[in-house]
This record gives structure tokens, C-alpha cells and sequence, in this order.
């Protein structure tokens, strides 16, 4: 095992970190960014902050593991681990090393622990449970949006209809100055969702929270799209849905959430529909939406059904304590 530091690395290392980064992130959470532009956002220290790890078979042989750990962006002193090794390369122990050298290292920079997210099953989900300190925090379901012609049609039929007294719109990038503070208000109802309290903490979300979210959130290189829904009485943000774009085929869908006294009229499937329909329009080569959901959230489930979202597989968040036995 071995630090890797993307600036230094020679190209065909950062080539295959890179190329095996983004195939075990697509397969885990339905898109990635393309190796490509990866490999230039870590080579222009572009990416965030995050300690970067190469597994070999042996010293000859290219690089078949790798490891970033990152800070949650809600506490300090928890991780979020992202570890995948090449198939052929698999059952061999690289993994389980790996693992060791992130876990050293986060106590190291002072986190308690560290969470990851696997698929259930083979060959991430018994993985993961070998080790005794890990406990399964939520299951995720992972889904995905086709931008067909019969999925855009439905967004299209809802879109068009908006509930009396509301108008939908939307934003590329940061937030238009006059909706900032609205749009913060909304965010901060995201806590509302089953099961987010264990992935994030209340949190302000005045106007320079806002900026500084929007600023972490595209810091990877994404393109930020915001659907939103409007109180035409007041014409401030009372709904509002959030994805990112890089330059692969799926875009990702994240955080949605409606204001308690606008609930119920089927705001959260028209935010989402409007979204959809600008990323088709910005971005052509964006073939997919992709979102997790926690399982206990049965009305973000139902309003994703009626948007022709199909399941693709079931995550684990998973916790693993770092505390020394």
C-alpha cells in the first residue's frame, strides 16, 4: 500500500486509479465522472481535500486498489470511505489492506470513525462485515431516471401543471440573489427526511451557508442544476431539488425538500420533473438521473415512482468505529 499523491503519480498510475475509481463509483452509486476529467481535477488539485491510497499486487505490477478518505462535511470527526479494487485483482487481501492503512490514517488526522456505502451482497456487503466494529446505519435504495422519450413526456405533463398558486423554475450554478435566503429556508428542511439526521446535522442555511455549500458541492468540477418551486403570492422558494453534472452519462440526483406548510400538492414530483427536463436541455449527453433514497422514506419513493424512476440495486450506509479495543 502507498499514499497517492495525484500530482506526483505518472500518468499511466493516475491513469488507472482514476480508471478504477470511476467504474466502482458508477457501479455503487449509478454515475461518475469520467476518468478523464477526474484524473485532471486531481492533477490541478482541483478534487478537495481527501488522502488518496494505491494498492499493488506487487512493487512491478500497475495499480489494482484504491482509497480515498474524505471528512464528512457535516462533523470533522467522521470519514466517508470510498475503496475499490479491479476484479481481476479481487480475494487476494488488497482490500483488507487497504482498509488498514485508511483506518490507521484517520486516527491519525483524529476521526472516531468512518462510513462507506455498499451494495448489498457479493462482493461489497460480506466485505464490509468482516469487520467486528461495523454496524449498518441505513438501506438505500438506488435508482435511476431514464431520459427516454415516455419519461420525458411524463415530466413534460407534470411540469406544465403546476398547483394554483405556484410557478416552477429553475437554476444553473449558484442561486439568483433574490432567491438565496428563500432557497436556504428550504434547505434546511432536508433533516426532515427519514433517516438524513444520520448523514448530516441541523445546520444554518442563511445566504452565506447557501455560497458556501454551493462552492463545496461543485469544487469536484460539477455543474449544479436547481429545480425549483415558487409562492407566486410572495415569489420566494418554497421547493426545491438539487443534481450535479460532470462529463459522464449519469447525473446525480441529491437533496429534495418542500416547506411544511406547502406539502402535499405535488410540488416535490414537479421540482424533480422541471429538473429533469433542464438537464436534458443543458447537458445532451447526460442520459440519467441517479438518487438514493433511504427505504423508510415512502413519500420521496412514491413521488419517484410517478417520475418513472426504476430501482437498480439496494446500498448499505454502513459505520465503522475507530476506536482502539
Amino acid at each position: 500500500m502507498e499514499p497517492f499523491d495525484p500530482v506526483a503519480a505518472t500518468h499511466p498510475d493516475l491513469a488507472a486509479w482514476t480508471m478504477i475509481f470511476t467504474a466502482g463509483q458508477g457501479e455503487l452509486s449509478g454515475g461518475a465522472p469520467r476518468a478523464e476529467d477526474l484524473a485532471v481535477r486531481l492533477r490541478s488539485q482541483r478534487a478537495g481535500e481527501g488522502w488518496r491510497w494505491a494498492g499493488r499486487l506487487s512493487a512491478a505490477e500497475p495499480v489494482v486498489g484504491v482509497a480515498e478518505l474524505r471528512r464528512q462535511p457535516h462533523e470533522a470527526r467522521i470519514g466517508f470511505l470510498r475503496l475499490f479494487v479491479a476484479p481481476e485483482a479481487r480475494r487476494e487481501g488488497l482490500g483488507r489492506e487497504l482498509r488498514e492503512t485508511v483506518v490507521e490514517q484517520a486516527r491519525v488526522l483524529g476521526m472516531d470513525r468512518f462510513q462507506s456505502t455498499v451494495l448489498v451482497g457479493e462482493p461489497g456487503e460480506p466485505f464490509a462485515r468482516a469487520s467486528p466494529y461495523l454496524r449498518t446505519l441505513s438501506r438505500l435504495e438506488l435508482q435511476k431516471q431514464y431520459l427516454d422519450e415516455v419519461t420525458l413526456r411524463r415530466c413534460w405533463s407534470l411540469a406544465a401543471t403546476p398547483a394554483r398558486g405556484y410557478r416552477l423554475t429553475h437554476w444553473e450554478g449558484p442561486a439568483p440573489e433574490a432567491l438565496v435566503r428563500s432557497f436556504g429556508r428550504v434547505m434546511g428542511h432536508l433533516l426532515d427526511a427519514p433517516g438524513a439526521a444520520l448523514q448530516m446535522v441541523a445546520r444554518s442555511w442563511g445566504p452565506a451557508q447557501v455560497r458556501e455549500w454551493e462552492r463545496k458541492i461543485t469544487e469536484d468540477g460539477s455543474r449544479l442544476v436547481v429545480g425549483a418551486a415558487l409562492d407566486r403570492m410572495s415569489d420566494q422558494v418554497v421547493a426545491a431539488t438539487v443534481c450535479t453534472v460532470t462529463g459522464g452519462v449519469v447525473a446525480d440526483q441529491h437533496d429534495t425538500a418542500v416547506m411544511p406548510a406547502h406539502r402535499r400538492r405535488g410540488l416535490a414530483s414537479r421540482v424533480k420533473a422541471t429538473q429533469a427536463l433542464r438537464v436534458h436541455d443543458l447537458f445532451p449527453h447526460v442520459r440519467a438521473l441517479a438518487v438514493t433514497i433511504d427505504q423508510e422514506n415512502t413519500a420521496m419513493l412514491g413521488v419517484n415512482r410517478s417520475l418513472l424512476y426504476e430501482r437498480v440495486a439496494e446500498r448499505l450506509l454502513v459505520e465503522e468505529s475507530l476506536a482502539v479495543p
